[in-house]
């Protein structure tokens, strides 16, 4: 089993949507989403799932996806 987290823009045009899953022989399960605006806090939900899947944490929503990924 292998957790992963993608993040990109949020269909409403505006902030980040954050997806996090864990692979299990091919399929996407335990999946989690969250929206939010740029600069403010994750929901601290969100973090203790990151945190529960071995991920780094993300505490603030980034301006745009490619932060995540620099």
């Amino acid at each position: 089993m292998t957790s992963y987290i993608e993040q990109y823009k949020a269909k409403s045009g505006e902030g980040v949507t954050l997806h996090t899953w864990t692979d299990v022989q091919g399929r996407k399960e335990q999946n989690f989403y969250i929206t939010g605006v740029s600069g403010t806090s994750v929901a601290s939900w969100f973090r203790d799932m990151l945190h529960t899947k071995h991920l780094d944490d993300i505490v603030i929503f980034p301006t745009n996806p490619s932060e995540f990924y620099a």
